[in-house]
């Protein structure tokens, strides 16, 4: 494979040049379905309600992710699992979602993007409801799978969609914007719960306008929560059925195959770079809920608390890192973005040693705000980089690279911590895995600085709108 793809970068010169100019030929092909506010935006268009339908789907789509991705690992670590287990759902997850993406995403560009946005929000509908039932191993291992294969398919066809309706000038201003929006209605949601949570926990007992109040049972916690991720997704699914298709099909152009994704050598370089943070990002995800979880035993409305600023972080960073993206290119965020991460793994340590949850809060300030400006910022970047005729397959292919790198680094770091922790006891894991793990982030994020960058500087907003 990699002598094959010596011998794709010798044309790798042309090619670039040739999406490069596709890339800014989308300004114009584009200009019937793009957004746009004004002359410098990328958020417009005559039919209102199919604008209000993308925010309605940012929102089912970015609320019901987040809610999956901070509450399942709870959810497991409250069944029992072991971090090896642990390390084994987030890494079959992460594979089997990214076996899927790149293909999906070519499907996506010659089929178009309704069918399989359709397709993904229905099949997670079904699956994360069928997490209300789960409570052993195997159905968690049988439900994530299942859950992570319809994510695969919403995610490649949804971020192809954005590329689809905007122009490269204030792209990333728009994406973020949207996704902001869309997570902070899953903050609302979390905090709802949270209040839900802790009237039940704190006044269990307590006789409150004349009836008794008893507490939840922790199944019944999490069933109220997977329910309302179901909600969300069907809710979106049901928006999808009045979406306009946004790929514009042209039957004088001939499909390329997914194989030119890798003949660009700025997108060959950026997976690269991309893959080797992505298994020092992956090594925590198995620890954490183990930490929050089993060694500090944080109760439900603590850890809907915790996953809030996650979020609301994660909100503010996309919307700022759409903003910055625009004006200063895509690289320098970038780079910060993945800088600042070593720091969230050594706030663990203070946490287990102190007890206190106001460390684990840090964590996820620094985490959410981090990766909601890099989320933005990579789908953005690659759907830079690709022409009209890949945006799908390239946004497909990034993720289906990441996925496959957080596979590697979730599974390793499972059976690590797992072996420390027999070994050594739960603290010394801790502390010798967290420290190994900023060590790899800090080495892993100099990669960010030998990547190209996707927005020449006559694209740049010199004063982004809102």
């Amino acid at each position: 494979m990699l002598i094959r793809l010596l011998r794709l970068s010798t044309t790798t010169d042309k090619l670039s040049e040739e999406q490069s100019k596709e890339v800014h030929s989308n300004e114009d092909s584009f200009e019937e379905h793009s957004f746009d506010d004004s002359e410098d935006q990328a958020e417009n268009t005559s039919e209102k309600p199919q604008r209000k339908l993308f925010w309605l789907l940012s929102i089912g789509s970015n609320t019901s992710q987040l809610i999956l991705l901070n509450f399942f690992p709870y959810f497991a670590a409250q069944v029992g699992v072991t971090s090896t287990v642990m390390g084994f759902l987030t890494a079959i997850r992460n594979l089997v979602g990214a076996l899927f993406q790149g293909r999906i995403g070519l499907w996506s560009d010659k089929k178009g993007r309704r069918l399989f946005l359709l397709l993904g929000f229905f099949f997670s509908f079904a699956f994360s409801a069928m997490l209300i039932f789960s409570y052993s191993t195997i159905m968690l291992v049988i439900v994530a799978t299942a859950q992570a294969f319809a994510f695969s398919i919403i995610i490649p066809a949804w971020n192809a969609a954005l590329g689809d309706i905007t122009k490269l000038k204030g792209r990333t201003t728009y994406i973020g914007k949207l996704s902001a929006i869309g997570q902070a209605v899953g903050v609302v949601l979390m905090l709802i719960l949270a209040c839900i949570f802790f009237f039940f926990d704190r006044f269990n007992g307590y006789i409150v306008l004349g009836k008794l109040i008893t507490g939840l049972d922790w199944k019944l916690q999490y069933g109220i929560v997977f329910a309302v991720c179901a909600l969300t997704l069907f809710i979106s699914g049901i928006a999808v059925i009045f979406l306009k298709e946004t790929r514009i099909k042209d039957s004088s152009r001939v499909q390329p195959k997914m194989i030119t994704a890798f003949q660009n050598k700025s997108f060959r370089n950026f997976i690269i770079v991309n893959g080797f943070f992505g298994i020092s990002m992956a090594a925590l995800w198995p620890i954490y809920p183990v930490i929050q979880v089993s060694i500090m035993g944080l109760k439900i409305y603590e850890l809907t608390v915790v996953a809030a600023i996650y979020v609301i972080f994660f909100s503010f960073g996309g919307f700022l890192g759409g903003k910055l993206g625009d004006r200063f290119g895509r690289k320098p965020v970038l780079i910060f973005s993945r800088v600042i991460m070593f720091s969230v793994s050594l706030l663990y340590i203070p946490a287990v040693l102190s007890g206190s949850w106001f460390y684990i809060m840090l964590t996820n300030v620094i985490s959410g705000f981090g990766n909601g400006i890099f989320l933005v910022l990579m789908n953005t970047y690659v759907l830079d980089l690709s022409s009209t005729e890949t945006l799908g397959a390239f946004s497909g292919l990034a993720h289906a690279s990441w996925g496959i790198a957080t596979f590697i680094g979730s599974l390793s770091a499972g059976f690590i911590a797992d072996a420390i922790s027999s070994t050594y006891g739960p603290i010394i894991m801790v502390i010798s895995t967290t420290i190994a793990i900023a060590i790899m982030r800090a080495l892993a994020s100099v990669g960010y600085f030998f990547i190209k960058e996707s927005l020449p500087k006559k694209n740049r907003s010199s004063k982004t709108k809102y």
